[in-house]
């Protein structure tokens, strides 16, 4: 049976608590440091403001399996803007689906509307080398690497 492709729509005030029920789970699963939901809630508005953020969701009807969140930002050296991928995540239950590359085309559709490079990547615990050559399928080569030390006895999300 083919996987049906379902379209990547901008998220809605109305999905707030979803959303933030799926950062809990992305970060359970991917987090690096510890939640604050107040900084997490404070990106989410952004997006429903259409202050530089937007995030995308996908799904059946208004339940969300997937979201990718997008910024307009800029490296700390220059003056010229790219749109930062934030995240991008299905729920576990589906992974077998397109939603992943389904969210990639709308990120580069974003992009490629608003005319900046989008620099998207992946920080994972979990299948990295997997969610890497997903990516490289979809942008090609990657142009860097992304490495973590963590000093012996500090706390931080395993």
């Amino acid at each position: 049976m083919p996987l049906v492709t379902l379209p990547v729509r901008k998220a809605r005030r109305y999905d707030a608590d979803q959303l933030m029920q799926m950062c809990k789970i992305l970060h359970a699963e991917n987090g690096q440091f510890g939640l604050s939901m107040r900084k997490v809630e404070g990106m989410v508005d952004k997006a429903f403001s259409n202050d530089g953020c937007i995030i995308g969701t996908v799904g059946p009807g208004d339940r969300i399996e997937g979201i990718i969140m997008l910024l307009i930002a800029q490296f700390w050296y220059t003056e010229d803007w790219c749109l930062e991928e934030i995240m991008n995540y299905v729920l576990p239950e589906h992974r077998r689906s397109t939603h992943a590359n389904d969210m990639i085309a709308f990120a580069k559709r974003c992009s490629d509307e608003i005319h900046i490079p989008l620099v998207i990547g992946v920080v994972s615990n979990e299948r990295t080398k997997a969610k890497i050559e997903l990516y490289r399928r979809q942008l090609g080569e990657p142009v860097g690497g992304y490495f973590m030390h963590k000093p012996a006895g500090l706390a931080l999300p395993a």
